[in-house]
């Protein structure tokens, strides 16, 4: 069995997602087990592939290039969740 490809983008934000993702420790083993992390600020990929399986996207759309961006990781909206809140 293959296993799913994960990506995070990272738009305009904090990163403070991407750093507490990366503050799981060990347990990115176990997600590397499962997943094969196939584009992220957080390895050296500079484009987006045509097809991903689960994206985690930080940040917000704030401009041209995060629009870009987020049209390109997923032209067609199907489900979006918030993990993180602002205060």
């Amino acid at each position: 069995m293959t296993k799913p490809t994960l990506a995070t983008v990272w738009l305009d934000g904090c990163s403070g997602c991407h750093m507490s993702f990366l503050d799981m420790d060990e347990r990115l083993l176990d997600i590397a087990a499962r997943a094969d992390l196939v584009y992220s600020p957080l390895v050296d990929v500079k484009t987006f592939p045509e097809s991903v399986d689960i994206t985690l996207v930080e940040g917000a759309v704030s401009s041209e290039d995060d629009l870009a961006k987020i049209q390109l990781v997923r032209p067609t909206p199907v489900s979006s969740s918030r993990w993180a809140t602002a205060r």
